[in-house]
């Protein structure tokens, strides 16, 4: 059942920080480019981009230990204030409380710097995917629900966002994933389906992770771009939610 804080359901963007305040903190993340890390999402996509912490669904378990240990003292440091933000409104919106979880990466944050060879639309995005990343580590209680984030804090000027996809076809979903190896038919289906989800700086959207769904970059990019946002996931054990990426 489609939750009523699912942005993929009609549940509304969350305005947490001003542009001013977005600004500060992309300010803060490119003064810590040291610890980004490089990142292709698929080995021959021309567009690399950076993540500002480890991260499931990129980083091998040995990878994303010692990536963890690294990154989670700086993201502490320079998001103590936005993640009680964040827990704040998880809290307000979901009917139950967030807390940073202790043995895994905290949310962290996508960097990707504008390209002007990589191709708008479904071919940008990587691969189309659900959010399962709850499966890779151990909980010690039942999960009941799960959760993703995304708090845009930069866009491109074309705009930024996700498509997804509901009521996909077996079918479809028994290929690959990633766009630019999909049949001629598979990729018109996606491209001829898909709804899109704009983002607008410092508004945080919230889904199950279980709808299908893509990063999105509706238009060209520049070098002069920037898109940064918030990522992280939850699962909901015994009625709290713990967040980590």
């Amino acid at each position: 059942m489609t939750q009523p804080w699912d942005i993929f359901g009609g549940g509304p963007p969350i305005t947490l920080l001003s542009q001013s305040e977005c600004a500060e903190l992309v300010s803060e993340i490119v003064s810590q480019e040291t610890h980004w890390t490089g990142r292709h999402a698929l080995e021959d996509q021309v567009h690399l981009f950076h993540t500002l912490g480890a991260a499931t669904y990129l980083d091998s378990p040995s990878a994303y230990a010692t990536t963890a240990t690294r990154s989670n003292p700086v993201l502490r440091e320079i998001c103590a204030g936005l993640f009680k933000t964040v827990t704040a409104a998880i809290a307000e919106h979901t009917g139950h409380p967030a807390v940073l979880t202790d043995h895994l990466a905290l949310p962290g944050f996508h960097i990707f710097r504008g390209d002007n060879r990589a191709p708008p639309g479904l071919l940008y995005g990587g691969t189309i995917h659900m959010d399962k990343p709850h499966e890779r580590h151990m909980f010690p209680d039942t999960i009941e629900e799960t959760l993703s984030l995304t708090l845009p804090l930069r866009i491109p000027a074309s705009g930024a966002g996700m498509y997804f996809w509901k009521n996909v076809p077996s079918d479809m979903l028994s290929g690959p994933k990633a766009p630019h190896e999909m049949s001629p038919t598979q990729f018109a289906w996606f491209d001829a389906h898909k709804t899109f989800v704009s983002y607008q700086i410092g508004e945080m959207v919230l889904h199950d992770g279980l709808t299908v769904h893509q990063l999105a970059n509706p238009g060209p990019t520049d070098q002069d771009d920037l898109r940064v946002s918030l990522q992280g996931h939850g699962v909901l054990c015994d009625g709290v939610w713990e967040l980590f990426f």
